[in-house]
């Protein structure tokens, strides 16, 4: 049996929100898809993985540095109400 951890952030109500999963995987069993078996979810990333009872700074470390380079590649694009309103009028 494996751990592995993935995160995330979303932004609700105008606030960053860290999702952290730990999912158990078993790769001595064939078709057994990974078990989700443990989930946080914090405004703080050390509380998310805390809920999510991830503990190993390294670990830690490295998700934390995945999100923020994926922040980096997102693009904002700006909709010009006027034009939405157009398109909506057609």
């Amino acid at each position: 049996m494996e751990a592995k951890y993935t995160a995330y952030t979303k932004v609700l109500e105008n606030k960053t929100f860290y999702f952290v999963k730990k999912f158990s995987i078993f790769p001595e069993v064939e078709n057994i898809p990974p078990i989700l078996e443990a989930y946080g979810m914090h405004t703080d990333f050390e509380k998310a993985c805390a809920i999510a009872l991830l503990n190993d700074p390294a670990i830690k470390k490295q998700l934390l540095s995945e999100i923020e380079g994926n922040n980096q590649l997102a693009k904002v694009v700006n909709l010009n109400s006027e034009i939405v309103n157009k398109k909506r009028a057609q």
